[in-house]
């Protein structure tokens, strides 16, 4: 099934508002990188109590603070790993990401990765993103410019639970109709933040990140994450 549908949501659900809601609200939050709060060059602190900081000890592989949020250099090799093991997805689990970000290129940005080429999540292209677990490949192609350079945008990826495991797309808010459903249930251990495997670096600013995992999250709870994050930022 497909969660959050809807056009072009201008509002918080009715059971909250921009002043009351926060992504802590929502259960099985495991990582968030949060705008704006201990945000260093060497650390981007995880604000879900988990622990998973995004740490840099090499300078020239950290990334520079902006707008509250690192701005990546892809040709730098900029990236982190995260502490604390990572966030586990087990096979058959759910789990989604929502990012705020900028791309400054248009190919390869990895979001999260694994440290190993065979596991990764990215924007593979200006119109597909691209998720390998459990040695398969998908490769989710949408409207070319979905992913366009030079404009801020707030992406959430999800991947249902159980024998399926559908991958669905929301951009500001709206669900993307891919060419056609894709879906993957392999277990993923993400553990690197802007690369896949010290490789295949994300270019442009990630403002903001946030992955639940272990349920599916209702429609009203995607709603009112996309629309705290559209406010937050503008878009």
């Amino acid at each position: 099934i497909m969660l959050g549908l809807g056009s072009n949501i201008a509002s918080i659900g009715s059971h909250c508002s921009v002043s009351s809601f926060s992504p802590e609200d929502v259960s099985n939050l495991q990582l968030w990188f949060k705008n704006n709060h201990g945000v260093t060059a060497a650390q981007w602190d995880d604000s879900s109590g988990n622990g998973h900081h995004a740490q840099q000890s090499t300078v020239g592989d950290q990334a520079a603070v902006s707008e509250g949020g690192l701005l990546f250099v892809e040709s730098e090799g900029d990236h982190y790993d995260l502490a604390n093991s990572g966030v586990v997805v087990s096979s058959q689990e759910a789990f989604i990401v929502f990012i705020v970000c900028e791309f400054n290129s248009a190919t390869q940005n990895s979001i999260l990765g694994t440290g190993d080429t065979n596991v990764f999540l990215e924007f593979q292209t200006s119109s597909k993103i691209r998720f390998r677990a459990g040695g398969n490949t998908e490769s989710i192609q949408y409207d070319s410019g979905t992913f366009a350079t030079g404009a801020k945008a707030v992406f959430a990826i999800q991947r249902e639970s159980g024998s399926t495991g559908n991958i669905n797309l929301f951009k500001n808010g709206s669900a993307e109709t891919p060419v056609a459903q894709e879906a993957n249930t392999g277990a993923i251990t993400f553990n690197e933040l802007a690369s896949r495997a010290s490789d295949r670096f994300f270019d442009g600013i990630i403002h903001e990140l946030l992955c639940y995992d272990t349920a599916d999250l209702t429609s009203d709870e995607i709603t009112n994450i996309n629309n705290y994050l559209k406010t937050k930022h503008g878009i």
